[in-house]
Parts: C-alpha cells; sequence; structure tokens
C-alpha cells in the first residue's frame, strides 16, 4: 500500500493526515470533499482511501460506495465520529478510525489494513 486518497474538508485534520502519512513514506493526495476524491480515483489510483463522512457535495459513505465499484481492490478507511450503524451496507469501510484521531492511532490503523492487504 503506497498511494492514500484522503478526502477530509477540515484543512487542520487534512495537514496532519498529510504529514503523518507522508513521513511514514506513503505518497498522499489531499482533497476537500467527497466529489473532489472520487473525480481523482482513476487518475491518482488509490490504495487507500481515507475519508470523512460528513463532507460537502458527497458523502464519505457515497464515497465508499462509488470506491468498491471504480476500484474494487482498495481499501477504505472512515475517519468520523459518525456511528456506524448509522451507514448502509455498502457504505461501510474496511476499517473506522473515531474522531478525535491521533497520528499514532492514524499511522497503527493504515499499517494493519497494509498488513491484511498484503495477507
Amino acid at each position: 500500500m503506497q498511494r492514500i486518497l484522503i478526502a477530509e474538508d477540515d484543512p487542520v485534520l487534512s495537514m496532519i493526515y498529510e504529514i503523518t502519512l507522508t513521513e511514514a513514506g506513503f505518497d498522499v493526495l489531499l482533497c476537500s470533499d467527497g466529489q473532489e476524491a472520487f473525480e481523482a480515483l482513476n487518475t491518482f489510483g488509490p490504495d487507500l482511501v481515507i475519508t470523512d463522512f460528513t463532507m460537502p457535495r458527497m458523502s464519505g459513505g457515497e464515497l465508499i460506495s462509488a470506491v468498491r465499484r471504480a476500484l474494487p481492490g482498495a481499501a477504505t478507511l472512515m475517519a468520523s465520529a459518525i456511528d456506524p450503524r448509522l451507514l448502509k451496507e455498502d457504505q461501510q469501510a474496511d476499517a473506522r478510525l473515531e474522531k478525535p484521531i491521533t497520528p499514532g492511532r492514524l499511522l497503527q490503523t493504515v499499517r494493519a489494513l497494509e498488513s491484511r492487504k498484503a495477507a
């Protein structure tokens, strides 16, 4: 897992995610909402999509559904405070982190997804 696409409308969180993951050696692309992330899927070709749930133009749940259709091999991580029981089945991510998220928890979860994919 080398390429990570991040859909997060909070610029501070985006910066924290980007710094954490870039310093860990990942190629990161930041998008400010779900629609922008969806439009970048084919050109960036991410191995992992990290998304918030509540964003303008396209929710994180809608983005996860779109990722499953467009890039079935890509992993998904929902980084949100939303209760996962409120999500439809096709909007469930491969992993979930509840906000607030520390850089250590983020990296640990990304590494776990990376290990799971390699197995």
